[in-house]
């Protein structure tokens, strides 16, 4: 799977097609629905039959611009389980914000309409560390496969180009024979 993700020539314009290490977010959440969001992006997924995972970013050109992927593979139809629990967890994640004294982070919840059937998708925007922020969250299930996507950056994400690297993605975990 990390081969998978390695180095993908075929990004959309505006991101790096070489991986970086897993997505580290900017601060830990006190709401406990998104704490599960921002694991299961930075490549801690739950552990309940994970056979497999991994997770990796893409910088983006604009300042802050990035793309975080991450995957893991469960047992039986365990992934359709872990995809609705991460829906609930979307519903649940209304506001994204940390107790840390100063740190100016926090995000609200909104609407991020998309041409996917089946995706659970979101989008949190606000202020991180005193900067507007804005992250776009896509999770997805290919086969046995949960697929996780973040497009985040200091200037507003563009919706075409997360929904065009959800499906670059979706394709690409499709190829894989777990």
């Amino acid at each position: 799977m990390q081969a998978l993700l390695g180095r993908v020539p075929d990004m959309p314009d505006g991101f790096s097609d070489r991986a970086r290490d897993q997505w580290r977010p900017p601060f830990t959440p006190v709401n406990g629905s998104c704490r599960t969001l921002f694991s299961l992006i930075g490549g801690r997924p739950p552990k309940e039959d994970l056979t497999a995972a991994t997770a990796v970013t893409y910088q983006g050109v604009g300042v802050g611009s990035m793309a975080a992927v991450s995957l893991a593979v469960y047992q039986g139809d365990s992934s359709q389980r872990q995809l609705d629990a991460m829906r609930e967890a979307m519903a649940g994640c209304a506001t994204a914000d940390d107790t840390t004294p100063g740190a100016s982070n926090r995000l609200t919840a909104s609407a991020l309409s998309m041409n996917e059937d089946g995706w659970v998708t979101g989008r949190l925007k606000g202020r991180v560390g005193g900067y507007p922020y804005e992250m776009h969250l896509v999770i997805a299930r290919q086969g046995r496969t949960l697929v996780g996507l973040l497009n985040a950056g200091v200037r507003d994400p563009d919706v075409k180009r997360t929904e065009e690297l959800g499906r670059l993605l979706m394709a690409k975990v499709g190829t894989l024979d777990l």
